[in-house]
């Protein structure tokens, strides 16, 4: 049993793990995956390089992530997480800050390759596993803490960079960026990037009343229900949902990368772009908040209809974004329904296929995310270069958006009536 001493210095190392957690959201997590799309335009304007050849980075990098979290997995069960997450840290802050060196598209593939391997071992994958072994009670709470760093982060970033931008150019930008991560997240690092407690001789926070949970929690899970991952692999309803998953994601990544420079070309100062992006930001951190409520309190059905109202109206939006007010309309609802990466994508998968096999099956959607998020910059800057415009493929989105959550609303409707019994009712 702990004394009350040592329990409150091994709660605060928690809180810490924490706090931990959401600075590298803020940094790291901001201003590679949120923040590096207001590099576009002036790339490729200094560098006289296609948007299309400046995109296809993105791609890279979400690629390089894939086949870097297996490695990234392994390590940490090998060696120290200080260590792995501070190779990581390293590599991201290094690589980014390279970035002005750069002065032909090969140049940034290379170091996107970079980036996204060490991006594998300091974001969300790293941040949820610490939580996940250092909390026994209060884990959501900790969770939905740490993982607002990214749209606090976007907030306070955007205009930062923005004035980056502006006075010293991109290469001192990708230089500062570079060094804001290194110098916040490398120390904490060497300090909190403990992969579970026992690494440290002690005990995950638990609240007062643990051994009460703890029963509760063996008794929840005698009524863990939904199909193995055996036995829907092999069913076509399983690929369809996979595949909606990828359209979703290939919108929301599609248009993510270009906002600050289709608003740029819609005739928006820089200031007015910043402001978009630190309103979108801050929507963000509500609309986490409110996402989890809508699925808590409502279902699955009511989540997937408050992220499609939400994301069809952003792109509407978007469409006519030279009005300003729009545009910031469009960051309201682009907040609300993007965050489908962060929130719904996981209720998602747990809402249709349940928490047997969740983890293999939640593996699978990522999976399928990341095709999806990482070729819609491209082809988004392929169109672009083609067309010289953005409208073309903002209306395909809109399209392409609307089937996939049709496609996932009658799938839902479908397995209920045919699976629901089988699966859930125990």
């Amino acid at each position: 049993m702990q004394t009350s001493k040592n329990g409150k210095k091994q709660n605060l190392f928690c809180y810490g793990i924490v706090v931990y957690c959401f600075v590298l959201m803020f940094f790291i997590f901001t201003i590679i995956k949120n923040l590096h799309s207001m590099f576009l335009v002036p790339v490729t304007e200094g560098l006289g390089m296609e948007r299309s050849a400046f995109s296809l980075l993105f791609t890279i990098s979400g690629v390089s992530v894939a086949f870097a979290l297996p490695l990234v997995t392994k390590m940490l069960k090998k060696y120290p997480a200080r260590y792995v997450v501070g190779i990581s840290v390293a590599l991201v802050a290094g690589g980014f800050a390279s970035y002005s060196l750069a002065r032909a598209p090969w140049h940034f593939y290379v170091i996107a390759a970079i980036v996204g391997a060490g991006t594998a071992g300091c974001t969300q994958m790293v941040g949820s596993l610490l939580i996940n072994n250092w909390f026994v009670d209060r884990k959501g709470m900790a969770l939905g803490i740490a993982f607002t760093g990214s749209g606090f982060g976007s907030a306070v970033l955007s205009p930062v960079l923005t004035a980056l931008l502006e006075n010293v150019g991109w290469q001192a930008s990708y230089v500062a960026m570079g060094l804001l991560m290194g110098l916040f997240c490398l120390p904490l690092t060497l300090i909190f990037a403990y992969r579970s407690p026992a690494e440290r001789g002690a005990e995950p926070y638990r609240d007062a009343k643990a051994a009460e949970k703890q029963n509760e929690s063996k008794s929840a899970a005698k009524a863990v229900t939904g199909p193995k991952l055996s036995d829907v692999r092999t069913r076509w309803f399983f690929w369809v949902f996979l595949f909606a998953m990828l359209l979703w994601s290939l919108v929301i990544g599609g248009v993510h990368m270009h906002i600050a420079a289709y608003l740029t070309d819609a005739g928006h100062s820089a200031a007015f772009v910043a402001l978009v992006y630190s309103t979108q930001s801050v929507c963000i951190i509500a609309g986490k908040i409110l996402l989890g409520m809508v699925f808590d309190a409502k279902g699955t059905r009511a989540g997937i209809l408050f992220m499609g109202i939400s994301l069809t109206m952003a792109i509407i939006c978007l469409i006519f974004a030279k009005e300003p007010m729009l545009a910031l309309l469009f960051a309201v609802c682009y907040s609300c329904g993007s965050i489908y990466t962060s929130v719904g994508m996981p209720q998602l998968a747990s809402g249709f296929f349940g928490q047997r096999d969740y983890a293999d099956i939640l593996s699978l959607t990522t999976i399928a995310y990341t095709i999806g998020a990482s070729t819609g910059p491209f082809i988004s800057g392929l169109v672009y270069d083609a067309a010289g415009s953005y409208m073309p493929i903002w209306k395909v989105y809109l399209v392409l958006y609307i089937l996939a959550v049709a496609i996932v609303w009658a799938l839902k409707n479908y397995l209920d009536k045919r699976y629901k019994k089988e699966w859930f009712e125990v």
